[in-house]
Formats: structure tokens, C-alpha cells, sequence
């Protein structure tokens, strides 16, 4: 192949005995030269301690004691000359080379003195700025790696490495696997901080991840706030974002995140989207998301419903009108789009299925993989999703997140992810932590991966990128937070008992020298090193002591004889009664009084602010329990002289409702933690004894799919009555429902139920605002574990009497 010279040569100078007790970096930079990497080559000389000689040809290397020339040589052609070069220079390992991947990719020849020598020359052969921006963060590998450990030491592995001249010459061909690698920044709860984000950026630029999604899900602007333009300030900082981005060959792309509150239907609020997506396109972005994932699963707007036939017909058409109309505006606007069913744990396949058929082919689609964290992403998974989107899936890893489990940080490495994965999707986006430098962590070894993911070690990676970024002592250092926080969400981490209610020991020796262990890896981490990392890991150590300390005095466990502690299986027990005979659907609670009967009446049962409710007589419940041979029986009695309910299914939670959750199967699923068809979370509506008839809904769109659907307003049978301090009700649920299909004396259910008052919106506010004042009430006593849908471990234990 034909290749002419960039016209930069770059010269590193390793010191010998006698010469400058300093390295000499030698570059010869012509006109053209794109400016970031002249940037990127000064970084790496400061980060060296090397002093940066600029050069008018490469002869005066001798001269100036420069001993290694590196020259970068232009590919001839651009990319798509450059693939077939580097096809032949990988060899099988670039058999699936596409052009996109050859664009970022580089061959490497590196000539030695000697085995045991740093490198004598180095030439450079890419077709583009990225490909050469991805060879030169070999430099430093190049420099600290010697010839004779090439093929082991340096992570990531480059796809192809060959030896000659008794290992004085070396060749490296290397590429991505993945085209898109990336970090997402989409967790809930605090933002990271705009120096946080600056942080990232060159970090990513240092590992060789290409994107950064802005989508911050706690960022008004980004979500409730959709369609209002950021301040000044805001606009300034995203501003910021964008050029340090591009200084890192990092592509920046907003998200946004309307479904919340957005007419699909409307124009207007279509104007409202394009206009937001301009302001922040005027940085210079050119990728662009709109996010639809953790909205309401329904058409919520009557302009919808009389337009759209379901929810993914409006999505397409939404998601279609927009991207034609970013296309329209540059050919370099691009669109990534994260759906409402966004798993296969749970959502509606018929949705998924039709918004794959709609969408343009162009749009990228989003997945998590099997459940919203997946231990285990296949490439057999991917392509069976991929094949109900028409396309590709881009995966959403919510790796290493920690926003659902604030009580841990997540240190290990990616696990779990196919080596052949890449071949089954478009790329794939990290979501992290809460705390951006502890990300950093497990990000490298997610960088790692997405390079070269057959050669891939996570323990290596996870090496490598604690000695990258502090030091050759740091896993030493931190091995205590490391081996803590080194398992993942899905497993038994040693801390998890005393945050998640899961009904086993707790071993209160074991977990309180855990902490100890933690508090004392604080000290030695004082200083310059560490600075952005300790404030992020301190609090773990003291925050996980007063939980335990309130763990200890909680009167649900009872301490065993070997120290542990144990959930009491005799602790705030429910009761439900046997019916001597059919009980009357009439509503009347009266029939209920003589037996058990559970208050929500106090503050130890209010779930709310304490500030907003009046006492018992603005909102109040009691609840009975009763069976017999065919049913489950609640009565309810609510004081709530000022009844709020205007809405019917999904939307029953706007306004005043009851809820029950039940675990039907309490014995099999005694121990679990997540959700199973076993599971209902069912909101009761008594209307508002008006225009507004009862209704029930079941809430079941983070619920995997039941074995068998259930039509709930047929099967549960319910009646209320309008009382005149509010409101009373009986409610019938078939044994059916239940494990076994019968009940018994001593039959066991897991039982969580609540009451919840709303108020009308104040003049001017939306019924759609995400905040809003309410009362709420839930009756399982323990504070410290409180009743969790999805969690069956955490409802309280009824016994059929």
C-alpha cells in the first residue's frame, strides 16, 4: 500500500547513562496537524516528566540525544484503503473487521536495541485522528512494558502481536471490537458535579471510550423540566462538556427524557422538544437521545388515546418525526433512543415488537439486557432481542450503578459479558455510580473489555487500573474496600443483611470487623494520591457502624447463641380470621369489628411527612383480615372526610387509594428478594361516590410476566360504601391466587398494606408533576425494614387463624 508521510515525526528520547538526567521527546509537527493530538502528545510528555523538543526534521534526533523516533504515517486512501492493510496485518483475528472499527484502529512497528531495552523507533500507520489518538496511548505502555513481556503487559491486549530479529522487532495490528464504547451518565439520585464530568471525560479519552451520554435522571432540565431551556450558567457548563469531549475524541450526546409529561400527539410540545435539542445542538453536539425508559407504560393524554392505538405506535411516530427532522438540520445528527421496555425481565413484548417494526432502522434502540442488571449478557440473548427491534440492540450495561443499592459502591471488574458479544450489538454504554471517581475503577475494566474482549482477564484489568490510577502500592491500599465492595448486586455481599431485609443470620462479628477493616484503610489514604477518591469511599465505613448499631437495637431479631442476629419469626405477625360463614360484600365495616382490627392511626405507621398530616381525623385507616375456603378477605375503613379520587386504573395512585401486596407462595419465596409471578402490588380505588365509579389496578410493569394473566376486575370482587368520615370497603380475592390453591389453619401469605391521601394540584401545576403532597400510612412496625414491593423477604408474615 501507498502511504504518505503525516509530515509528524514524533521522537521520544530515553536518558542513558551520561546524557540529560531528564527524557527528551523529540516531535517534528508540520501544518495540519489536528490540534488535539498535538495536546494529547504534551499530556503524555508532562505525565512522563519529559521535556518536549519540537523538531524541524528528523535528522536533528541525533543531534539533540534523541534516541527513539516514532513517526505517524497517514494511510493513503482514508479508511477504507486502511482495511484491507489492516486485515492483512491482523490477520485472523481481523475477520470481522468493518471499516467503522479500521477507522479507529492503528499498526504499530516497534524497533528495539535489545530484549531488555525501551524501544529504538516506532512508526504509527492510521487513517484518521481517532486511529492515531488510540496508537499513541500505546506510548507509554510501549515505554514501561519491556519487549519480552509485550504479549502479556499490555491491557488492553492488542488484537495481533508478532515478533522477529530475536525479539527486537515487534508489530502490533489493533482495533476495537466494539465501535461504540461508552459511559452513561443515567443513574437516579445526586448529579455528579460539572468537575466530576470534566474528570470523566478525560478519562475516557485516556481508555480509548468514545461517548458520554449527558442523561443525568435527577437533572430537572434533562426530565421533569424537559421542555424548559437551561440557565445561562447551565448552558455555559454544557458548553464546557462539549469541547472538553471533543479534546478526548469523545463524542458528547445529549438526552433527553420528556415521557413524563410529554402529548406525543402535540405539536406544540413536539416544538417544545426540537427547540431544546437546537439550543444544546449549537454547542456542536450532533448526538442526540430521547429517553423513554421509567414512564407511564400507557397513553396517558386523551389527544393520544383518540390518535394512537397503543404505546409504541405514539413512540415510533414520535421518535421517527424526530429523527427526520434532526437528519434534515445536518447528515451528521444522529438519534439513539432508550424504549419504555427497555428488558426481558419484564414490559410488554407486543410494544417492543411494534416499536422495532416502526422505528427507522437509523435509530439506535436501547437494552439492559435480560433484567435491568444482568449478571450475564449472551450474545444468543442479544440477538433474540435484537430480532424483536429489527436491528442491533445498543446495550445499556447498569454496570457499575449503584443508585438502587446507595448502601455499597460496586470496585469489581465487568463479569459476565460474552466474548463474541460485540458481533450481536451496535456497542455498548456503562452506566456508573453515584461517585464518579470510585467509577473509575471498574470503568477501566469495562474500557478493557470493550476493546478486546476475547482477551479480556478481569482480575488483570482490575490491576491494571488501580496501578493506572494511583500507583504501584494502591491495590495494597485499598484491598480492604476492594475485597468489600470487589462482589456484585445480585450476590450475598456481607453488608447487604443489615441494609436489605433477607430473613438470615446476620454475623454481627464478622460484619463489625469488616468495618474496622474499612476505617482503618481511610488513614493511610490521606494526601495528594487520593484526594477525589477518599471523600467518595469515607462515609461507607461509618454510615454501615450506625446502621448495624440500629440493627443491634431493633426488637425484630432476636440474637442467637453463636453471637448472629435473626428476624423473629413471632414479630409483628398478622392475623387473619376464619369466617364462620360467606361475609356480605356490602362495604359495612361493622361486620368486621369483632375481630382483629389493624390501625393506621398514628405516626408510627405514617410513611410521610409528618409536617402535612393533621391527625387521625384528616386521614386515617383500619383494616380486618379474614378466609374461608374461598377467598381472602380485607375490610377497610378510611377516614378521609375529603375524599380526592378523579382517576380510574393506572392513574388510582394520583388520587386516594388502598393498597395491598401480597406474596401468595410466603414459604417458597420466604427467602427471596425479587419479585416472581407469585407477587401482586394492587392499588384499590373507592372512586368519589360521583361521577368516578371504584376500580382496582394491579401494578405489574417492573413485574416479570405471570404464568397466568389474571383479569382483575372480574376475579377480586369489591364493594364501598360512602361513610361520613370518608369511606369503608370489603375486598375479595379468590384462593386461586394462592400457592396451592387452598387454604388452611396456619396457611401463610406475605402481607404489605397501606392507605395514601392526595390533594388536588394547586392552581397552575400539572396532575402530571412528579412531586406532589400526600399522606401516606403503611403498617409493618419495623422502621429500619420497611415493606419493599419486589422485595417478598421484607412483608410482614400473615397466618390464616
Amino acid at each position: 500500500m501507498k502511504v504518505s508521510r503525516l509530515s509528524l515525526i514524533l521522537i521520544l528520547a530515553v536518558t542513558r547513562p551520561g546524557f540529560s538526567a531528564r527524557a527528551r521527546w523529540g516531535v517534528v509537527v508540520p501544518p495540519g496537524l489536528d490540534p488535539r493530538l498535538s495536546a494529547q502528545l504534551r499530556q503524555e510528555a508532562a505525565e512522563n516528566d519529559a521535556e518536549l523538543v519540537t523538531l524541524a526534521s528528523p535528522r536533528q534526533a541525533a543531534a539533540q540525544r534523541i534516541t527513539m523516533l516514532i513517526e505517524l504515517v497517514e494511510a493513503t486512501g482514508g479508511a477504507s484503503s486502511f482495511l484491507s492493510v489492516l486485515k492483512r496485518a491482523a490477520g485472523p483475528a481481523a475477520a470481522r473487521l468493518t471499516p467503522e472499527l479500521a477507522s479507529q484502529g492503528y499498526i504499530l512497528a516497534v524497533t528495539y536495541s535489545s530484549r531488555s531495552s525501551k524501544p529504538r523507533r516506532v512508526r504509527a500507520t492510521a487513517a484518521t485522528p481517532e486511529g492515531f489518538h488510540n496508537a499513541l496511548l500505546r506510548v507509554a505502555d510501549l515505554a514501561r512494558v519491556w519487549p519480552s513481556s509485550l504479549a502479556t503487559g499490555l491491557i488492553p491486549r492488542p488484537k495481533t502481536l508478532r515478533t522477529g530479529r530475536g525479539g527486537t522487532s515487534v508489530e502490533l495490528a489493533d482495533f476495537p471490537s466494539f465501535k461504540i464504547r461508552g459511559i452513561v451518565e443515567g443513574f437516579y439520585g445526586a448529579p455528579w458535579s460539572h468537575q466530576d464530568r470534566l474528570d470523566l471525560l478525560r478519562f475516557e479519552g485516556e481508555r480509548r471510550v468514545n461517548v458520554y451520554y449527558y442523561a443525568p435522571k435527577d437533572d430537572p432540565y434533562h426530565r421533569k423540566l424537559w421542555g424548559e431551556p437551561y440557565p445561562a450558567e447551565r448552558m455555559n457548563e454544557l458548553g464546557e462538556l462539549v469541547k472538553a469531549a471533543r479534546a478526548n475524541f469523545v463524542d458528547f450526546c445529549f438526552a433527553i427524557s420528556p415521557g413524563l409529561s410529554m402529548t406525543y400527539s402535540s405539536d406544540a410540545d413536539f416544538a417544545k422538544l426540537t427547540s431544546k435539542l437546537a439550543s444544546v445542538g449549537q454547542l456542536g453536539v450532533s448526538c442526540f437521545a430521547l429517553f423513554l425508559d421509567d414512564v407511564p407504560p400507557d397513553l396517558e393524554h386523551p389527544e393520544d388515546r383518540s390518535r394512537f392505538s397503543t404505546l409504541a405506535q405514539a413512540h415510533a411516530y414520535v421518535i421517527n418525526k424526530l429523527y427526520r427532522h434532526l437528519a434534515s438540520l445536518s447528515p451528521h445528527n444522529r438519534l439513539t433512543v432508550t424504549p419504555t421496555v427497555y428488558t426481558n425481565d419484564w414490559g410488554s413484548r407486543d410494544y417492543i415488537r411494534e416499536l422495532g417494526e416502526g422505528v427507522d432502522p437509523n435509530v439506535d434502540l436501547v437494552w439492559t439486557g435480560t433484567k435491568v442488571v444482568s449478571p450475564r449478557i449472551t450474545v444468543a440473548q442479544a440477538e433474540e432481542w435484537g430480532r424483536l427491534l429489527h436491528r442491533k440492540p445498543l446495550v445499556w450495561d447498569n454496570f457499575p450503578v449503584n443508585d438502587g443499592i446507595p448502601w455499597r459502591l460496586n470496585l469489581g471488574p465487568m463479569r459476565g459479558r460474552d466474548p463474541e458479544l460485540a458481533e450481536a450489538v451496535r456497542g455498548l454504554v456503562s452506566n456508573p455510580m453515584n461517585q464518579a471517581h470510585a467509577s473509575m475503577i471498574p470503568l477501566e475494566t469495562v474500557a478493557d473489555y470493550l476493546w478486546n474482549p476475547a482477551a479480556y482477564d478481569p482480575e488483570g484489568a482490575e490491576r491494571k487500573a488501580v496501578l493506572d490510577q494511583y500507583g504501584k502500592d494502591a491495590s495494597k491500599l485499598l484491598s480492604a474496600y476492594l475485597q468489600t465492595y470487589g462482589d456484585y448486586w445480585w450476590q450475598e455481599n456481607i453488608f447487604k443483611p443489615i441494609f436489605v431485609e433477607t430473613r438470615k443470620p446476620i454475623d454481627v462479628t464478622r460484619v463489625k470487623a469488616r468495618i474496622t477493616a474499612l476505617d482503618a484503610a481511610l488513614r493511610p489514604l490521606q494526601g495528594q494520591r487520593f484526594q477525589k477518591l477518599l471523600p467518595e469511599i469515607s462515609p461507607f465505613a461509618s454510615k454501615t457502624r450506625d446502621r448495624l448499631a440500629q440493627v443491634e437495637a431493633d426488637p425484630a431479631f432476636r440474637r442467637l447463641l453463636d453471637g448472629k442476629l435473626l428476624w423473629r419469626e413471632d414479630y409483628d405477625v398478622l392475623e387473619a380470621l376464619h369466617v364462620a360463614s360467606t361475609p356480605k360484600l356490602d362495604g359495612d365495616f361493622a361486620k368486621w369489628q369483632g375481630g382483629k382490627v389493624y390501625a393506621l392511626t398514628d405516626a408510627s405507621t405514617l410513611r410521610s411527612d409528618p409536617k402535612i398530616w393533621k391527625g387521625p381525623s384528616q386521614f386515617s385507616a383500619r383494616v380486618a383480615l379474614g378466609w374461608d375456603d374461598h377467598n381472602f378477605y380485607v375490610g377497610v375503613d378510611v377516614t378521609d372526610p375529603e375524599l380526592y379520587q378523579p382517576f380510574t386504573g393506572r392513574d388510582i395512585d394520583k388520587g386516594d387509594f388502598f393498597r395491598l401486596t401480597l406474596e401468595t407462595a410466603f414459604r417458597k419465596n420466604f427467602a427471596r428478594q425479587s419479585a416472581d409471578g407469585d407477587e401482586y402490588h394492587i392499588l384499590f380505588s373507592p372512586g368519589n361516590f360521583a361521577g368516578v365509579a371504584p376500580s382496582l389496578f394491579s401494578e405489574e410493569d417492573y413485574l416479570p410476566p405471570r404464568p397466568h394473566p389474571r383479569d382483575y376486575a372480574k376475579e377480586i370482587r369489591t364493594a364501598w360504601k360512602k361513610t361520613n368520615t370518608g369511606f369503608s370497603g370489603d375486598i375479595a380475592i379468590p384462593v386461586s391466587y394462592f400457592d396451592g390453591g387452598k387454604f388452611r389453619a396456619g396457611y401463610e401469605i406475605g402481607l404489605s398494606f397501606g392507605a395514601r391521601k392526595a390533594f388536588p394540584p394547586p392552581p397552575g401545576s400539572s396532575e402530571s408533576d412528579e412531586e406532589s403532597d400526600h399522606i401516606t400510612f403503611g403498617f409493618k412496625g419495623d422502621r429500619l425494614f420497611p415493606a419493599q414491593f419486589g422485595n417478598p423477604s421484607s412483608y410482614q408474615r400473615l397466618v390464616l387463624k
